[in-house]
């Protein structure tokens, strides 16, 4: 909807909560979309949203609960009280109850569980058992599985059982006797299939699946690699446990995608954080590495004050090599960033990868060298300072473009999440390189320099 509508509705709501028109309130809101309503509730303040909320059947707030924003949603789920709670929560499919209960404070979501119905809060425990950020933590345990033995009739009979359980679905899966997935079979398929029909002699057999511990960004290259819209879960012995859907998979992608965005600025958290006391210790670790060097770099300049000394106009291009390798070293990372995120970056394609960088480094470092070190010789009248700050700025440059695909591989390696290293610290090493690099030529010229 437009501001212009979406200002207009906030007002006639606000009205109708001042004049306490509850009947009209909930005639109207049952008008929009579940996401239309979670998108009118993360425009109004706490009270407003929990007088809405209160409005809306058990199965529409669910739906509304789970389309708002993470902010929104936190603040909604302060209001509600336990009772209320489990009857929304129990509405939900199982993963999406998995993650607004993991928002409740302890205490809350243990009582939210005793009140929800036995098997659906059995269901989501389950699901908590898993560890964050993974297949088994993202998936939701209502799937349709049949035997490998049961006929197109009884595979048809079992959907038409789960329909209201699970709502949308994309695939029958089929198993063995020990609940083994063994392959997977197409609702067009089986509905062209004649009624009397085996399934195993109908299911694709080369079933895409993963295990229950993959990471949830390993999830996600999956879908993509394989173009899925739902990927079956299994367990260490390959017995079906769940089923992760493509709307799962985007959230995931948004996720990580603004987590990386926000840990390259170095306020992953802060974002989300309101307390003045939080957001400074979010950003604080990375303020400090800046710090560092700072006191790096200011040590390399100090090395070099004979050379700055016996040649002044040194100084005037420090600002220029940094900021070039700088900005060179976190295009470079951004890009290994997110090929190591979709997966496009593996050992095979590692030196290949830094190979292609190396030659845009030098490509890049020719140009801008060869445009900043005709200045410098232009405005020094001095063609040996023009050679100097140009070798400098391609020396710089190669460097950080390197540097920029090494060290997000290297974390990635190490077990490191790869964006943290593509900001403040790409950024500290290039500075410290570039300086190093330029003040070391010029020291190696100075006798052609001061001439």
């Amino acid at each position: 909807m437009s501001e212009e509508t979406l200002k207009r509705i906030l007002e006639n709501f606000r009205r109708y909560i001042r004049q306490d028109q509850k009947f009209l309130l909930r005639d109207l809101l049952h008008t929009f979309h579940p996401a239309d309503v979670a998108s009118i509730l993360s425009h109004m303040d706490e009270e407003e949203v929990g007088y809405l909320f209160e409005l809306l059947e058990p199965e529409v707030a669910s739906e509304v609960l789970r389309e708002m924003d993470e902010d929104a949603r936190k603040r909604l789920l302060r209001r509600l009280d336990p009772e209320r709670l489990s009857e929304v929560v129990g509405r939900m499919e199982s993963d999406d109850a998995v993650e607004v209960i993991s928002e409740l404070p302890q205490e809350v979501a243990s009582e939210v569980l005793r009140e929800m119905a036995p098997k659906a809060s059995e269901e989501v425990r389950e699901l908590l058992q898993h560890r964050e950020d993974t297949a088994g933590r993202l998936m939701a345990v209502e799937v349709v599985a049949v035997h490998q033995d049961d006929t197109v009739d009884q595979a048809i009979a079992a959907i038409r059982k789960a329909v209201d359980e699970m709502g949308e679905f994309y695939y029958v899966y089929v198993v063995d006797d020990a609940g083994r997935l063994v392959g997977v079979l197409p609702l067009a398929r089986l509905l062209v299939s004649r009624s009397d029909r085996k399934v195993s002699e109908i299911m694709k057999r080369d079933v895409v699946s993963v295990p229950e511990d993959m990471d949830q960004e390993e999830v996600a290259q999956i879908f993509r690699k394989y173009d899925l819209v739902a990927v079956p879960v299994v367990d260490e012995e390959g017995r079906l446990i769940g089923r992760i859907t493509v709307d799962d998979v985007m959230e995931v992608l948004e996720e990580e995608t603004s987590e990386d965005i926000g840990r390259m600025a170095g306020t992953d958290e802060a974002i989300r954080e309101e307390a003045v006391w939080k957001i400074a210790g979010a950003r604080f670790p990375w303020i400090l590495t800046s710090l560092v060097s700072g006191l790096i770099s200011g040590s390399i300049i100090g090395a070099f004050r004979g050379t700055i000394g016996r040649f002044l106009p040194i100084v005037v291009f420090i600002p220029i090599i940094t900021a070039m390798g700088g900005n060179i070293g976190l295009q470079s990372a951004s890009i290994t960033v997110r090929g190591l995120a979709l997966g496009k970056i593996d050992t095979f394609e590692l030196w290949r990868r830094v190979l292609r960088e190396a030659k845009v480094g030098i490509m890049m470092g020719i140009f801008c060298g060869g445009t900043v070190g005709l200045v410098a010789a232009i405005w020094n009248e001095n063609p040996i300072f023009g050679i100097v700050v140009g070798v400098a700025m391609l020396g710089a440059i190669l460097v950080a473009a390197t540097m920029g695909t090494l060290v997000p591989i290297l974390f990635r390696k190490l077990g490191v999440d790869p964006a943290i290293a593509a900001g403040p610290f790409i950024t500290m090493s290039n500075d410290i390189t570039g300086l190093a690099i330029y003040l070391g030529i010029a020291t190696s010229m100075m006798k052609w320099l001061v001439e």
